[in-house]
């Protein structure tokens, strides 16, 4: 791989919180490449920094010192209302919660990324649909989030970050709510999805069974990284 396949690029990033009088770093100084079509995972106990820094690699938190390019442009240096409309068209987010809306069906949930970056109607419900068979829930397409069990309500949230045929989807903490049986067939369509559609997956866990799904890990303790195994990013 050359150079010119680095989607994101962190480059002596720290993030920094107030706490009263003191300045706490969640995030210190990391230095991070992540190439087109990895399959990685950050991986780190609660309170590691391991969200944090998806947050700012995401452009979901404002970094405090250093550097985050994404496709070649510097976040830090987008507006709000732009720095939306990017991450609406080249990132997809999954969280453990799902975040699914309740009034809406599984249809309407996945089609709902396809609408804010303005696809028509028509078009917005063929993107989702399409979505759903890719992952395995067609079936559940007019049911609402509370007639899915867990995995389905995953599932669904997972084709919703695909919906617009994002660079990089973002997982945080994905089985978390999970039994074990449910992560595992989450894990494994994240896997499939890498491998199918290119995507870049990083995905953030405190769990080994989960980080053993990736093909590169990034291990983060106190807001640093502390150790890499495999792949070839830096």
């Amino acid at each position: 791989m050359h150079n010119d396949s680095v989607v994101i690029e962190a480059r002596d990033v720290s993030k920094y919180y107030l706490s009263g009088k003191e300045r706490f770093a969640a995030i210190s100084h990391i230095d991070l490449s992540i190439r087109k079509g990895e399959f990685i995972s950050v991986m780190g106990p609660s309170g590691s920094g391991k969200t944090t820094l998806l947050n700012c690699l995401s452009g979901l938190d404002r970094i405090s010192e250093g550097t985050v390019m994404v496709n070649g442009e510097d976040i830090a240096g987008m507006s709000d209302a732009y720095i939306s409309r990017f991450r609406a068209r080249k990132m997809g987010f999954v969280f453990q919660n799902y975040a699914l809306l309740p009034v809406f069906t599984t249809v309407e949930n996945v089609e709902l990324p396809a609408l804010i970056v303005g696809e028509k109607a028509s078009r917005a419900r063929e993107m989702a649909l399409s979505t759903l068979e890719m992952v395995g829930m067609s079936g559940r397409a007019s049911f609402k989030p509370s007639q899915l069990s867990g995995g389905e309500q995953q599932r669904a949230a997972i084709a919703r970050a695909l919906v617009n045929r994002p660079e990089v989807i973002w997982a945080d903490e994905p089985t978390g709510n999970l039994d074990t049986a449910a992560g595992k067939t989450i894990m494994e369509l994240f896997r499939d999805l890498n491998s199918s559609l290119e995507a870049t997956v990083v995905v953030v866990t405190h769990d080994e069974r989960v980080a053993s799904y990736t093909r590169r890990r990034i291990n983060i303790s106190d807001g640093r990284i502390v150790g890499r195994e495999g792949g070839q990013g830096t």
